[in-house]
């Protein structure tokens, strides 16, 4: 799941996979703005098929928070 994330993550900020980690704001990835926001859910929806909102994005901090909601997002969907 965290592997994965940091990929789309990567791929949605046009970084390199190997400088994020689990640990990692995605916050403070490139310029955050309503666009990096957007590229992120949909790169997220892309990727595991489930719409992560942008209330979401402000609850989780980094990308273990991240991936563990998608996570309990996957395992709750009707």
């Amino acid at each position: 799941m965290l592997d994965k994330l940091i990929g789309t993550t990567a791929a949605a900020f046009h970084v390199a996979p190997e400088t994020l980690d689990a640990d990692t704001d995605f916050r403070r990835i490139g310029i955050w703005d309503s666009f990096a926001a957007l590229a992120l859910v949909y790169g997220i929806e892309d990727a595991f098929g489930v719409l992560i909102g942008y209330g979401a994005l402000h609850e989780a901090k980094t990308l273990g928070e991240l991936a563990a909601l998608i996570e309990h997002t996957l395992k709750h969907r009707p």
